[in-house]
């Protein structure tokens, strides 16, 4: 785990010299009178005291943040949702960067940050954007507005908390006044603190805060140095989720180099050895400690390294697992074991997994494997598994609505179908590595049937999933436009969706008509790739 030096200041010492008397010319004696009447020396100037360095504060660190989100539907990715607000805090760290939640600014088609007082606001934008682990950054969007950041005093990344150790949760309120309500961090929990993604380790903050601005985007202080920032607060359980300092620490580095990728994600579902006859099944000793891989992607860094299916990983970096898979942690104590290929790590690490891997005979025999750590699970998935999606792409083709299949839409359908979506699109996602079999490296969904006279019929047919276009297996979103593009045999697109009766036929003279009326009427842009 790297982390930030802590800022030190050296003492400033000021000698004052002496200048020697010559010993060859003897002192004058002093007049009596001289003796009475008091020395006379030239007036020296008198010294400045140094100005004191400005103390970091609620009020002279911190900002307030409104944004107006406003996401594209995804059911009708041409065109915007309804605008919705949210608001919360972001802390200065200095050179230009105000550190927030994610969950603040997610789909943010405006930014603004606000003064402690409420005197001066900016507009900002969001340089830097991690909705896995809560965490964005924010710069100012006008250089004119330089003096807004003048008047903050930036904050350092400080050491790793331990268990135990007492923290300061920072808010102001609506009258610029400073609120610090002291906490512990009494334990840590596994979590995604915004997605439904992989978990990262969070801080479980005890602390009795009334949460302000909606809980979100606030520094976790030990003394003026920033150690987490929240999450979500409970104030019924005086309970605040927080971002680690090694979370943050790892979003800095990567955000500062220009390249920001993410953390490692891949995907493996593993299960724990606290079964003794499980264990005995597996040839591993009675007591000892690890996780069962159960199933795992073709696509992520772990398969890719050779890991498979039934084998036990027993430590990471030669750091042993219990039977719970969790890693004991000097500051944090027991933690799971992603905290080491996760929440401390960034793509292109590599660790070190000791395995055992059971052979033909039936014997459990130990391996080490190296693994280059990557995001396989988010990047190779034939479904992107993102909770939303910036600008979704999308072809309308004769009043036929294609999209790829992403989490952003599976979530909205689930929402307008109260949790029941269509079957197809369900067997879809459980059967990704079958579809993968054909050739498929993103699923494509013919997701409804705008009214024209080319599409009467259809409309039963949506949401599906494209299976081919003139006989040619769909590989992905790109490969469909290419499809439809082109010159149909006989004039006539033939496409196979998943959803009876099976068939369309598009003819390209119709779909150019239905094309012209629905740009005059209803949608001026037919796609976006």
């Amino acid at each position: 785990m790297k982390l930030l030096p802590l800022l030190t200041f050296g003492s400033l010492v000021l000698l004052a010299g002496c200048q020697p008397r010559e010993s060859s010319i003897p002192a004058p004696a002093p007049e009596p009178e001289q003796q009475q009447a008091p020395a006379i020396t030239p007036e020296q100037p008198e010294e400045t005291p140094p100005t004191p360095l400005p103390v970091p504060s609620p009020t002279n660190s911190m900002v307030g943040i409104n944004a107006t989100n406003q996401g594209y539907a995804m059911v009708q990715p041409w065109s915007k949702e309804n605008p919705s607000y949210s608001e919360g805090f972001g802390i200065y760290l200095g050179d230009g960067n105000i550190l927030t939640a994610a969950n603040i600014v997610y789909s943010a088609s405006f930014v603004e940050v606000t003064s402690s007082d409420g005197s001066q606001t900016v507009p900002v934008t969001v340089t830097a954007f991690d909705p896995e682990a809560n965490l964005a950054l924010l710069r100012l969007k006008n250089e004119k507005d330089a003096a807004f950041l003048d008047k903050l005093v930036p904050v350092t990344l400080g050491k790793a908390p331990k268990l135990g150790d007492k923290v300061e949760f920072w808010q102001f309120n609506a009258d610029g006044l400073p609120i610090t309500t002291s906490g512990s961090i009494l334990a840590t929990e596994s979590s995604c603190p915004f997605t439904s993604g992989e978990p990262f380790v969070l801080y479980n903050v005890k602390s009795s805060v009334t949460p302000l601005r909606g809980g979100a985007g606030n520094p976790v202080m030990t003394g003026k140095e920033l150690i987490g920032l929240s999450a979500s607060c409970n104030p019924s359980a005086q309970k605040v989720l927080a971002v680690t300092q090694t979370m943050i620490s790892r979003f800095l580095e990567q955000a500062q180099s220009g390249k920001y990728s993410g953390f490692p994600a891949d995907g493996t579902q593993v299960t724990e050895l606290t079964d003794p006859v499980f264990r005995k099944y597996l040839g591993l000793p009675e007591n000892g400690g690890g996780l069962y891989v159960a199933k795992l992607p073709v696509y992520s860094s772990f398969y890719k390294a050779g890991i498979r299916s039934g084998d036990v990983v027993e430590s990471v970096n030669g750091i042993p697992l219990d039977s719970k898979g969790l890693i004991k942690d000097p500051s944090l104590g027991p933690v799971s074991a992603n905290f080491l290929f996760r929440d401390s790590a960034k793509p292109g690490d590599v660790i070190t997994l000791g395995i055992r891997r059971k052979d033909k005979d039936g014997v459990s025999r130990p391996m080490t494997v190296d693994v280059t750590l990557d995001r396989g699970a988010l990047e190779g998935d034939l479904v992107n598994p993102a909770p939303f999606v910036a600008e979704p792409r999308y072809r309308i083709y004769g009043g036929l609505v294609f999209v790829p299949l992403t989490g952003a839409l599976v979530g909205e359908i689930n929402k307008l179908s109260k949790n029941r979506p269509p079957l197809n699109l369900v067997e879809a996602i459980e059967k990704k590595e079958e579809i993968r079999k054909k050739g498929v490296d993103e699923i494509v969904v013919f997701l409804v049937a705008l009214p024209t006279q080319a599409t009467l019929g259809y409309a039963t047919m949506s949401p599906s999933i494209v299976e081919k276009v003139d006989g040619i297996q769909v590989k992905n979103f790109k490969h469909l436009n290419q499809l439809l593009d082109r010159p149909a045999p006989g004039g006539t697109h033939r496409i196979e969706v998943s959803q009876q009766p099976y068939t369309m036929y598009m003819s390209q003279q119709e779909a150019a008509k239905a094309d012209r009326f629905i740009q005059m009427r209803a949608v001026p842009v037919l796609r976006r790739d």
